[in-house]
């Protein structure tokens, strides 16, 4: 799948016969199994790269302007600033790899995905990721994963204005083949952990738009940043003790339960890391649906269209839990579920919203695992 989408991104920028030189790369998509709105907060993540994608092909403009060509969007410009179009992050990831000292020229692209775009599975990252990979090859050049990572997260936070974390650029590069990847959002470090034989995710997209950087997400960080001072003397939330949580619900009900989300959803990642070390398929499935109520009753990021889907999700036998994916106000929900029941439980979750988007999710490597020529 990864070699056809790439050679379809290919044809895409090479369908004017135009004979110079076309590099291509693959990303794939992120689904967070535990730990929602905490990398921003010193947290732990259990996440996994997902086999749905984003292939993106580059050249060497001929005349030093910009273009973007994706589906049916086609974006041209005489520079790479941010214009608010969907030119914005593949032509900011371009600018962040200038930045290391690279010299990229202006660049005709082409995007084809498979990776459905404001669902809750990192579509952003994966374009800004498999940007920076195809740059890399048509420039003959390399990177650490730690630098492409940070690169592509100054792209979509610093240069486009994106308020994320560095949740899902470390997702989309770091994941292991056939496994799950926990990250340590306060120290940087992360490891791997197997996934579950016989289990896969059943995504559904709910029609609503996912919060990708709005209102929403952003006074959720602020809030977030506010309890955490609040809670003086605590300087990261993996210090803040659940004593500390209620006493600062006697003065702010609404910050203790932003702070009271962060920090039992960080121990609940914690736990998942460990039950998916050991083949615990029950306690990932119930620390999902855990996960979920705490983002729908303590960070108040879920709808009732996402809690329907969470809902029949879970009524479906061989569905061990279900939760919102990404940072929520819409998007997708996913469940942990049989593969021989899959299709069951995806019906079910498109019922409960009267159709939608739907994916059955399978692990994937991450791009450094793709691209090793270019990422070490």
């Amino acid at each position: 799948m990864t070699v056809e989408l790439a050679a379809a991104a290919a044809r895409s920028l090479g369908q004017d016969g135009d004979p110079r030189p076309v590099a291509t790369a693959f990303a794939p998509g992120r689904a967070t199994l535990v730990g929602e709105h905490v990398d921003y907060a010193d947290g732990v993540v259990v996440c996994m790269a997902v086999h749905l994608g984003v292939a993106v092909a580059v050249r060497a403009s001929p005349d030093g302007r910009w273009r973007l060509r994706s589906g049916p969007r086609f974006v041209q410009r005489p520079t790479a600033t941010i214009c608010g179009d969907a030119g914005d992050l593949p032509f900011a990831t371009a600018l962040a790899l200038r930045e290391l000292g690279l010299a990229v020229p202006a660049l005709d692209i082409a995007v084809v995905a498979t990776l459905p775009e404001g669902a809750g599975l990192s579509s952003s990252a994966a374009l800004c990721c498999a940007t920076a990979a195809a740059v890399l090859r048509l420039l003959g050049a390399r990177l650490p994963a730690a630098e492409l990572c940070a690169a592509t997260l100054h792209a979509e936070r610093d240069i486009v204005g994106v308020p994320c974390g560095p949740l899902d650029q470390r997702a989309v590069v770091l994941s292991p083949a056939g496994g799950a990847l926990v990250l340590d959002c306060r120290d940087g470090s992360n490891a791997q952990v197997p996934w579950l034989p016989g289990y896969v995710l059943a995504a559904c997209h709910t029609g609503d738009a996912h919060d990708v950087g709005g209102e929403g997400y952003r006074s959720r960080r602020e809030q977030a940043n506010a309890a955490l001072a609040a809670l003086a003397p605590s300087v990261s939330y993996r210090d803040v003790t659940s004593a500390q949580v209620a006493e600062l619900e006697r003065r702010d009900p609404l910050l203790a339960r932003r702070a009271r989300h962060i920090t039992t959803e960080t121990a609940r990642a914690i736990d998942c890391a460990a039950a998916l070390r050991r083949g615990d398929a029950e306690t990932v499935g119930r620390l999902m649906h855990d996960s979920h109520a705490s983002l729908r009753d303590d960070y108040e990021v879920s709808t009732p269209a996402l809690d329907a889907v969470v809902a029949a999700a879970e009524s479906i036998d061989g569905c061990l839990g279900a939760r919102l994916a990404g940072a929520g106000f819409g998007g997708t929900a996913i469940g942990l579920v049989q593969a021989d029941r899959a299709d069951a439980c995806l019906l079910a979750m498109r019922g409960a919203v009267g159709g939608g988007g739907g994916w059955i999710l399978q692990p994937s490597p991450g791009l450094a695992a793709l691209a090793p020529d270019v990422i070490w």
